[in-house]
């Protein structure tokens, strides 16, 4: 059997929200990912194949002594606000409620979600929608099945004080951005990077706070805090905007843990939708257990911030706090056309049928089905 290949990083190369460059060892990212070449990518996605199905595994969910269903949720990053939802079903007995016993395992740099899902180690994850469109691109059978960050995140920092008004406007800056996520690519292609010079992003916002010809890329809850504790007023330019949005922090698991544990999957899919609901409520318990949590420099002011910026991400245009998690199959069949259209998966090898299911979001949070 080959040796498990070099994990596609889900989660977007940023710095903690919380804690300045100089503090934390993983601000820096390795010079290997800013490198990393689609070819290289593809040789190593061909070991992905063989790796993945020599361990792929689907056990029947476990019990604790009370009998509940023992299973693990693995982040995709450390513990922050973005995973609020779920923790708030953890703190407030949500998850026991449903009959399950939930571990949370804090994610990191290069966590290797796809590996860790479909070699049967943990029973669920986090992730983004465009991350699962790439695991299935890898014959990696992971499913969304529920999405409570409705609006992408991911936007553009520019400072307040710029002429730069809007994604259309960028030339003449200077765009710090990791190389190889899809955002760069669709913004290529919508001809948003003529006369911009693309750089790396070295995990801080040092470069951006002394540099007013800098724009960085960022999650609209994190690096607006990190520039405004510098004293430098920003204005973020959303990449949803312009059409890119896929959903994020989905919950995820594979085909055949889904089709073994069916039920299991509506419990945990129902609680942690109850969860979310929680946390945008009430989240100051979430918070404190966040915090605890988080050994990365992280603070009660940053994770005030970091909620209070997923609410309209969250519940955009008014959707009721009880459809909280949907998602909608033209939203994924267009984000699927995206893919296909910038060349970053196959045409008719994934589809947004078998990229996420509706079967357990067939209602609101306030009729629970037996």
């Amino acid at each position: 059997m080959l040796s498990p290949p070099l994990p596609y990083t889900p989660q977007s190369q940023r710095t903690s929200p919380t804690a300045r460059s100089r503090s934390i060892p993983y601000a820096h990212k390795p010079p290997l990912r800013l490198l990393w070449s689609r070819l290289l990518k593809l040789t190593v996605l061909n070991l992905c194949l063989v790796s993945w199905g020599c361990n792929s595994s689907a056990p029947i969910a476990r019990q604790d002594d009370a009998g509940n269903d023992r299973v693990v949720l693995m982040l995709n990053w450390y513990p922050e606000a973005e995973h609020g939802g779920f923790y708030a079903a953890q703190v407030h007995g949500i998850f026991e409620q449903h009959g399950l016993n939930v571990e949370i395992r804090a994610g990191g740099p290069n966590t290797p979600v796809a590996q860790e899902l479909v070699g049967g180690r943990v029973q669920f994850a986090i992730g983004n929608a465009d991350d699962v469109l790439l695991f299935r691109e890898q014959d990696a059978p992971i499913v969304a099945l529920m999405a409570p960050i409705q609006t992408t995140p991911r936007c553009i920092l520019v400072r307040a004080s710029s002429p730069v008004k809007d994604l259309r406007s960028l030339g003449g800056m200077r765009l710090q951005a990791n190389a190889g996520r899809p955002f760069l690519d669709y913004m290529k292609a919508e001809g948003l990077l003529q006369n911009v010079q693309v750089v790396p992003y070295p995990g801080t916002v040092a470069n951006f706070v002394t540099d007013e010809n800098t724009a960085i890329q960022a999650y609209s809850f994190s690096e607006p805090l990190l520039a405004e504790e510098e004293g430098v007023q920003v204005r973020k330019l959303m990449l949803s905007e312009i059409g890119f949005n896929p959903y994020a922090s989905c919950l995820l698991s594979t085909e055949s843990y889904i089709e073994q544990n069916h039920d299991t999957v509506r419990r945990m899919v129902l609680a942690c939708r109850e969860g979310w609901k929680k946390y945008l409520e009430s989240p100051v318990e979430t918070n404190a257990a966040i915090l605890s949590n988080n050994k990365q420099g992280m603070t009660t002011e940053a994770l005030e911030f970091g909620v209070q910026a997923l609410r309209p991400l969250c519940l955009p245009n008014g959707l009721p706090a009880d459809e909280v998690g949907m998602m909608s199959p033209n939203r994924w069949s267009e984000l699927v056309d995206q893919f296909v259209q910038l060349k970053l998966i196959s045409s008719g090898k994934v589809t947004a049928e078998s990229a996420y299911t509706p079967i357990f979001l067939d209602r609101a949070l306030t009729a629970d089905q037996p």
